[in-house]
């Protein structure tokens, strides 16, 4: 068997980014398929606010590996796409690959805004990128779209100066033949804070979950309260939000990280707020993370008990019931707002990519691995894994996952020469 120098990586997030950065920089042709219509995944949506002291998030990474993949000639990105059949074995892969219509052609999309503009629903159908996105392209939802619905609009093609929006696009199938290995970097989904209804989420305004959180900084720069626009004095943090219970008894291993960066975000931006963090134990692994749980000692309140229930209070307050573990009993205090530390868990189309491929899911959910030592090769020769996809990771892990599954798929693949 010949191994052919082209992979395939499925999931474009930092994982997935990273390995197709290593493998073109090996001199490995890529196809890197992306589900949704730009590539970032998660981490696109995290907020990276300088303070004082770096915050340790590493999301600052993702714009530089985003430049480097859109302008590297070895790296074809197909967005918009699924992987829906695979044949062959490990050096001579066939991926079938469907890409799924965004009515607007990257190629010819000057993201100008005026279809944005004279796009007639609300939510408008017509999204703009943000700032980084890859590919910088406007994109319409076709759930929201009037004309893809049946209706007469044409306001949006009609303004476009570059007739870039065809609504007549149909899904394309592509073969991608003598693959010589896959990856697989699909990412992770945010836990769902409305399976626990006692913590209030999505009956108060105030009671967020901390992916929520990241958006408002990321795209109002400061923290206001939904319910009446004031910036709040005293905030909650409650850890462990379906991570660690009977339903879910893997840590997700970010929660405290973000929670904690997020905490000394407010108290940057806001000094004389009250932020209090609720905790059964605190995961603070990582490079330079005990140092910087121990400078926000100095200002945020640990209490290390567990809410049991949250509702609402006067003053479009909420309140928080607590077991304070440490002291022994059940208390009850008021805050602005909740912010709910959700957990990763395992995407919801694991299941339908994993008959395609033909590999294994472990009893969590994430992709099963084929021994306990190696986290990166599956059960099938060939294909491997990338990110939190296979366990729960942050970004610097999921950077030096992917890295690892490129560097094993081009060992695999060296023996087959």
């Amino acid at each position: 068997m010949k191994a052919e120098r082209s992979i395939v990586v499925i999931g474009g997030g930092i994982a997935g980014i990273t390995s197709a950065l290593e493998l073109a920089n090996s001199g490995f042709t890529v196809y890197l398929v992306e589900k949704e219509a730009r590539i970032g995944g998660q981490a696109a949506s995290f907020c990276c606010k300088a303070t004082e002291v770096c915050t340790k998030c590493s999301a600052c990474l993702l714009p530089q590996k985003l430049s480097e993949v859109a302008s590297y000639p070895q790296i074809s990105i197909l967005t918009n796409s699924m992987v829906v059949g695979v044949k062959g074995e490990l050096g001579n892969f066939q991926v079938e690959v469907c890409q799924k219509p965004q009515y607007i052609s990257p190629q010819k999309c000057i993201a100008c805004g005026m279809c944005t503009e004279v796009c007639p629903t609300m939510p408008k159908a017509i999204q703009s990128p943000p700032p980084e996105a890859v590919p910088y392209s406007y994109s319409i939802n076709e759930s929201q779209c009037l004309r893809l619905k049946g209706k007469k609009c044409n306001l949006c093609r009609e303004i476009c100066p570059t007739n870039a929006i065809v609504f007549g696009q149909k899904p394309e199938r592509q073969e991608l033949n003598n693959i010589g290995a896959i990856i697989v970097a699909i990412g992770f989904d945010v836990f769902n804070a409305r399976e626990i209804g006692y913590l209030g989420y999505g009956r108060y305004p105030n009671v967020l979950t901390g992916f929520d959180l990241e958006r408002i900084f990321r795209n109002q720069g400061s923290l206001k309260l939904s319910s009446n626009g004031k910036e709040p004095k005293k905030v909650a943090f409650i850890q462990c939000v379906g991570s660690r219970d009977e339903n879910h008894g893997y840590c997700s291993q970010v929660c405290c990280k973000y929670a904690m960066r997020l905490a000394r975000l407010i108290k940057h931006q806001k000094p004389d707020a009250e932020v209090t963090i609720f905790y059964i134990d605190l995961q603070t692994a990582g490079k330079g993370f005990a140092e910087f749980y121990k400078e926000c000692q100095g200002n945020i309140r640990f209490i290390r008990g567990v809410p049991v229930e949250i509702s609402e209070a006067p003053s479009d307050e909420v309140e928080v019931k607590f077991e304070n573990i440490t002291e022994g009993k059940v208390d009850r205090e008021n805050f602005d707002f909740v912010t709910l530390s959700v957990g990763i868990a395992p995407r919801k189309d694991s299941w339908e990519l994993a008959k395609v491929l033909g590999i294994n899911l472990g009893d969590d959910g994430f992709f099963d691995i084929k021994e306990p030592f190696n986290s990166t090769e599956t059960n099938v020769e060939g294909i491997f894994l990338a990110g939190a996809c296979q366990s729960p990771k942050d970004i610097p892990d999921s950077i030096a996952h992917g890295i690892s599954a490129a560097e094993r798929a081009m060992e695999v693949l060296k023996r087959c020469q």
